[in-house]
């Protein structure tokens, strides 16, 4: 063998080995290539995903913010109307006639066990509405008397009735305070704003 030969087949012997290295450097970068890119799209999934569910999580939590917030509104909004009818009743009671308010007033008055011996308590401007007769017919239905005091007191409107032991309220406050526990269920159904609030 002569060494020209000898070189040429060291050289394609060398040339072969090459390629075959290149070949296998090629796969295995290929190789790393896309466990690289498999790794990357899975991390970016998962990212992804993990991204998704905290904004659904921020969103849930903005949401019930705003829900409260509206029922909150809402709810202001509905306290108010009810304020403002049970304000402008009081208003229209204490606006009635001498005569209409008298009858009122008696009919209020019925409502005290007659056996009940007091002081009558009224504000300034329904003392001088309150006549003797008004007082007389009073008495007359009742067991006991009660007295008027002609001491003003600070009220809206309607009386007090002081007994030996305790304290009758029929104020138009107190009145109004209780009619408003009673009405804000019905008047709160009638102000909703739809059957399907949040």
């Amino acid at each position: 063998m002569s060494i020209e030969r000898i070189k040429n087949y060291i050289i394609e012997n060398a040339q072969k080995e090459a390629e075959q290295i290149i070949k296998a450097a090629e796969g295995q970068f290929r190789n790393k290539i896309e466990c690289a890119k498999l790794f990357l799209e899975k991390q970016y999934k998962e990212m992804l995903h993990t991204e998704e569910e905290r904004l659904m999580e921020d969103m849930k939590s903005t949401l019930i913010i705003v829900k409260s917030d509206y029922k909150m509104k809402l709810l202001e909004m509905k306290n108010s109307v009810i304020d403002n009818i049970l304000e402008r009743a009081m208003s229209r009671i204490q606006s009635l006639s001498d005569g209409d308010y008298l009858t009122l007033i008696g009919r209020w008055l019925a409502d005290i066990p007659d056996h009940l011996e007091g002081e009558l308590f009224f504000n300034a401007r329904d003392l001088q509405r309150i006549t003797n007769v008004f007082i007389e017919n009073i008495d007359k239905k009742r067991q006991t008397k009660i007295a008027l005091s002609t001491n003003p007191i600070g009220i809206r409107g309607g009386f007090i009735v002081k007994t030996a032991n305790y304290e009758i309220d029929y104020t138009l406050d107190t009145i109004v305070k209780n009619l408003r526990t009673t009405l804000i269920p019905k008047l709160s159904d009638m102000l909703r704003l739809s059957d399907t609030e949040f």
